[in-house]
C-alpha cells in the first residue's frame, strides 16, 4: 500500500522580544505579597478569600 504524504516546507522559527525579563517579571518574588490572583504588591493582610 502506497501512502501519498505531502511534505510541508520547513519554516525557520523566530523570536519576538516583548520587553526585558526584569521588567516583565518585576511583580513576582518576595514573601509579603501574592501577585497571582491580586494586583502586584498587594499586602497579604489585604487579601480576601471567599
Amino acid at each position: 500500500m502506497e501512502q501519498n504524504v505531502e511534505k510541508q516546507e520547513y519554516e525557520t522559527p523566530s523570536l519576538t522580544v516583548h520587553g526585558s525579563i526584569e521588567t516583565i517579571t518585576q511583580g513576582g518574588g518576595g514573601s509579603t505579597a501574592i501577585d497571582a490572583s491580586f494586583p502586584a504588591h498587594t499586602p497579604i493582610g489585604d487579601l480576601t478569600f471567599s
